[in-house]
């Protein structure tokens, strides 16, 4: 190789290395938001600071939902099919880190060919048996003119770090949807408590009405009215037991068990929570909702993908090279230095006409990143909206509830009093039957009512992003 053609290396190589230091694309850049400045409800707090949300086993205070909850982490199957999908790009991501490295391949070839003698050739060759043996490295190496492969390891890191946001987004669900269905468990225990109780009465009620019947003091109709109003009430009981039922095997199947029973606490008037959630300003989302951050990668990842397509407007340089032994006999196959061969090339590419293919790829990924950014503003949305929907419900529920306790005072004072009067003939059957039935609708909405009130602070806790 004489020296004009080392030095035409040489300034090739310097250009080269000049145009890896020119950029495509910007850095990325976060889209405006227009963000509200704060949530207008009681339970947001004036410290700006407050980003941390409690983990599960820190917010709730009953050790046997966390412990349930503690199951689901382990063994819930979509959690550990997302793992695995984490997994797998975690491999992808190890592979494109390197691809800056060269392509190195061994082979072995040994190969004979037989001429035929009325052939061209074969009439022409001394020999009509031909050998040749073959062993050599290859390399190949794609020069990074324009920052691709590094824009490749970048897209790969973004779609493998939005992965690892997916199965965080779906552990906070999964975590919500236990704490539902564990509350809705004891819900239903309590509606089962209190539809028995009930019962209990109106079969009391029943009896002295039968007393009463037998001496004349009231008509088979306020026997017949009781007894269909009994019936009501225990009519009711098996379809609450099937409801039970249910809900411990959704829980079973949530942890990855078969269907069986749950243990669980005996009230849902017991309180729920260890810590109370404090709601920052609505930015305290774009740091703690998995959804979120998810999307913004995605967003990274699809900005990433217009500056790698780009690329392909321009030159592509690849540099390749082969050396080994070669020979025509097998007993000189590695005779050194005379079956020694070697050779280099370096090739330069610039697209031409392509049927308009790399145009096309370039106005689909920058579609595709506007679809992005729409798609991150709208999680946003989303979020600051759930937000500040479950702040709202909470502050509705509580005046509920408070309604609810006081209406729960008087029937608790106005069925005793019936039951009195109706004893000692102050009362007709008809008033004491209506206070009942008022009594058992306030029992039931007030249990409703709690069971409301926990939903919405476990859907504040999954709307803030969850532990």
């Amino acid at each position: 190789m004489n020296k004009l053609t080392i030095k035409n290396i040489g300034v090739g190589l310097f250009f080269v290395l000049a145009l890896q230091s020119c950029k495509l694309t910007q850095d990325y850049a976060r889209p405006e938001l227009n963000m509200p400045t704060a949530f207008e409800d009681s339970l947001v707090t004036n410290d700006s600071s407050v980003v941390e949300i409690p983990s599960y086993q820190q917010f709730f205070k009953d050790e046997k939902l966390i412990g349930i909850i503690n199951q689901v982490m382990v063994n819930n199957p979509d959690l550990i099919i997302a793992t695995e999908h984490i997994l797998a790009n975690e491999a992808l991501l190890k592979s494109v880190k390197l691809n800056y490295l060269p392509d190195i391949n061994l082979q072995m070839n040994a190969s004979v060919q037989r001429l035929s003698k009325n052939s061209m050739m074969g009439s022409l060759a001394s020999n009509t048996v031909m050998q040749e043996y073959n062993f050599s490295s290859s390399v190949s190496w794609d020069v990074d003119f324009w920052g691709k492969l590094k824009m490749q390891r970048e897209e790969a890191l973004s779609n493998y770090l939005s992965q690892a946001e997916n199965r965080r987004a779906l552990r906070v669900q999964l975590i919500a949807q236990t704490a539902q269905a564990y509350y809705n468990l004891l819900s239903l225990d309590e509606q089962l408590r209190i539809t028995q109780s009930v019962e209990k009465s109106m079969q009391e009620t029943l009896s002295l009405l039968k007393v009463q019947y037998a001496v004349g003091d009231v008509t088979s109709i306020a026997i017949k009215q009781s007894e269909a109003q009994l019936a009501e009430t225990r009519a009711l009981i098996p379809e609450i037991n099937a409801s039970i039922k249910a809900q411990e095997n959704a829980l079973q199947i949530l942890a990855g068990s078969y269907p069986a029973a749950v243990d669980r606490k005996n009230s849902l008037r017991e309180v729920a929570f260890s810590s109370m959630l404090n709601v920052g300003i609505p930015t305290d989302l774009l740091k703690n909702r998995p959804d979120v951050k998810q999307q913004e990668l995605l967003l990274q990842a699809a900005s990433t993908r217009v500056g790698i397509v780009k690329t392909a407007f321009y030159p592509s340089l690849t540099i390749t090279g082969q050396g080994g032994l070669n020979t025509i006999k097998a007993s000189n196959w590695f005779s050194i230095p005379a079956s020694l061969f070697g050779t280099a090339a370096a090739g330069l590419t610039q697209p031409i006409f392509n049927k308009r293919n790399i145009k096309s790829n370039y106005e689909q990924a920058l579609h595709l990143r506007e679809a992005s950014v729409h798609q991150f503003r709208k999680s946003v949305l989303m979020a600051v909206e759930e937000v500040s929907t479950s702040l709202n419900a909470i502050d509705n529920i509580k005046i509920q509830i408070k309604e609810l306790k006081n209406r729960k005072l008087v029937m608790d004072k106005a069925i005793a009093d019936a039951q009195i009067l109706y004893k000692y003939g102050e009362a007709n059957y008809l008033e004491v039957l209506t206070v009942q039935q008022s009594y058992f609708q306030t029992e039931l909405a007030e249990s409703l009512a709690s069971q409301k009130e926990i939903n919405a602070y476990i859907a504040l806790y999954k709307s803030l992003g969850g532990n």
